[in-house]
């Protein structure tokens, strides 16, 4: 296991120096060692070997209790920043009151989000993570397992933090769970309510509890767990709505207490006054997964209008990026921000719509609205409103046009078509936005999925065709995806046609395109020297795999004559639906978490 534990290892800590017994753990020295860190052996360790920057270090605890013998053992790890314990079933309480005395806390970063369960009454994780605790100011990651739950609920938020992301935090615990916060997520910054002092010393800033220094529309993320309100919960609500950006997003909750004005008594009344200011997407129920109420807890999350008995009403909502259309000018993406400098045309999307509001709400995969339903009532509204000619409209469309491709509803992919039709249909022009060329191609690779879904087949052909010939370098070699995943397709319904000479050329194109977007001037779309837009290779890859898929059908095309299902299976076909497969897999998965 040596090998699992050292990369497990490095994923919580980063390359580093790791002090441990190099005697007893020779193996797992090694592998760290093999993964870049530098190890020493803990009886070596000094001040002056700290100094020159983080140390870990690494201690395996088999002995059956945690007394002198266990403080003895932490005694050398006084001069590392982190430790690694791995326990073995002992008394949690007293190994934890040890490591408390010693002056370690636990690590911000130390509970991921399907570790909660291991954390009983009893027994730790096999593994956990401490850090030396600063100051001496109270803090709930100098608690026991009392504070498992509140930590719990804050790493919960923590998936829902987009990169850049200016956070409030405002409720129990807030300081500590600033710093849970932004060791979990890519964050930006965090502002807290001032009346939790805390202990956490990661620079955020602090804010009244009437947030009055807010500026309006200035935080992307609120998350407000137990929040002591000012007034009452529901006009508390009114000024997270006031702070919130058009494009944010809001976890807020409280425990039930039906004799608290200051929090909601139950969900029916906690759901329907939050729908008056946002767009609920789903809740978490946090509860015991056993009889045993010092046994096992867990926190799932599910859809908004699922019924589950809990004692925590923990909402995700999204503010409604329709009110923003008035506030264009504002926009700024916090993992873009124009602060940096002229921006890449792919990711100025302040430019790009009448409303940017949209995007991360609307379009972003991993950062929009995580309700299938308003996500698709969003996008109709913005058919409806939006201009003919605007990307937002090809967004919308885009966006509503696979979520009727997921339903395989043949009936509405009828009323999709026209849609698209009526946008990539119009005529081209040289000032035609870039963002507008893009969803022209996207929506042409679309109409040819939706096109075999109602088995249209010479449409499907004709829209693939029309998407693997089109300009995508007017917008980004990112968008070559399209054009390849088109040639590709349109070559296996000639396949099944009996027509083995124009697939052939379709794979021939899908290869040459992916060489053609591998050669192209880069420079100035992956972003400013030195903070490359992070996407980009890794999307570039994707078009190197997907036409290498291309030129593996090239490779293998004389197995075709001899059999089809041996050339077929040459070709890794899931290169070209990996995200809508994923996508299908976490719907079928949720269904089964419901059920």
């Amino acid at each position: 296991m040596s090998i699992q534990n050292a990369n497990a290892l490095v994923q919580r800590l980063g390359p580093c120096r790791i002090a441990l017994d190099r005697q007893a753990h020779a193996d797992l020295a090694r592998e760290l060692a093999l993964m870049g860190c530098e190890t020493i052996d803990v009886s070596a360790l000094s001040a002056a070997a700290r100094n020159r920057g983080t140390t870990a270090g690494f201690l395996a605890w088999t002995q059956p209790d945690a007394g002198a013998d266990f403080v003895q053992a932490l005694r050398p790890f006084r001069q590392t920043d982190i430790l690694v314990l791995q326990s073995a079933g002992q008394d949690r309480p007293a190994l934890e009151r040890t490591l408390f005395d010693a002056g370690w806390q636990r690590h911000p970063g130390g509970m991921a989000m399907g570790d909660y369960s291991s954390w009983t009454a009893e027994m730790m994780p096999g593994a956990t993570l401490w850090q030396r605790a600063k100051g001496k100011d109270p803090s709930w990651l100098r608690k026991g397992v009392e504070a498992d739950a509140l930590i719990a609920r804050y790493v919960a938020a923590a998936n829902h933090v987009r990169p850049g992301d200016r956070i409030l935090v405002d409720g129990q615990g807030s300081a500590d769970g600033s710093a849970i916060l932004m060791a979990l997520s890519r964050g930006g910054s965090t502002v807290r309510v001032s009346k939790d002092r805390g202990q956490w010393n990661g620079g955020g800033e602090t804010v009244d509890a009437g947030l009055s220094r807010l500026a309006d529309h200035s935080i992307d993320l609120i998350v407000a767990l137990e929040p002591a309100v000012p007034e009452d919960w529901i006009a508390r609500l009114d000024d997270y709505a006031r702070v919130l950006k058009h494009d944010g997003r809001i976890v807020i909750g409280w425990q039930q207490r039906a004799d608290d004005p200051a929090c909601p008594s139950d969900w029916a009344s906690f759901s329907d006054a939050v729908s008056e200011y946002f767009l609920p997407e789903k809740r978490y129920v946090q509860f015991p997964v056993s009889p045993n109420p010092a046994g096992p807890h867990a926190i799932m999350a599910v859809e908004a209008e699922q019924a589950a008995a809990t004692e925590w009403l923990i909402m995700v909502a999204s503010a409604n990026p329709l009110i923003g259309a008035a506030a264009a000018e504002t926009y700024d993406n916090p993992a873009f921000p124009a602060a940096r400098g002229p921006l890449p045309a792919l990711v100025d999307f302040g430019a790009a719509y009448d409303n940017p509001w949209l995007y991360r709400s609307l379009v972003q995969m991993g950062e929009r609205i995580d309700h299938e339903v308003k996500l698709a009532r969003l996008a109709e509204c913005v058919i409806e409103d939006s201009r003919e000619d605007s990307a937002d409209r090809g967004a919308a469309i885009a966006v509503l046009g696979y979520r009727v491709l997921e339903m395989r509803r043949a009936d509405l992919a009828m009323a999709m078509l026209p849609l698209i039709q009526a946008y990539a249909g119009r005529h081209l022009a040289e000032d035609t936005p870039v963002h507008v060329r893009r969803w022209r191609i996207s929506l042409a690779f679309l109409a040819g999925r939706l096109n075999e879904l109602i088995e249209d087949r010479a449409a499907a052909r004709r829209w693939y065709r029309e998407a693997a010939e089109a300009d995508w370098a007017d917008f980004s070699p990112l968008l070559a995806t399209k054009t390849i995943a088109a040639s590709f397709y349109e070559a296996r319904i000639h396949l099944a046609d009996g027509d083995p000479q124009t697939a052939l050329a379709c794979f021939r194109h899908g290869a040459d395109t992916a060489l053609k977007a591998a050669a192209f001037p880069h420079e100035q779309q992956m972003g400013a020297d030195g903070q490359p837009l992070p996407f980009y290779l890794q999307e570039l890859a994707e078009v190197i795999d997907m036409g290498s898929q291309c030129a593996n059908a090239l490779a293998h095309f004389p197995l075709w004559q001899r059999d089809p299902g041996l050339f077929w299976r040459q070709v890794d076909i899931r290169r070209f639906g990996l995200a809508s497969w994923a996508r299908d897999l976490e719907r079928e998965n949720a269904q089964l978490r419901a059920a």
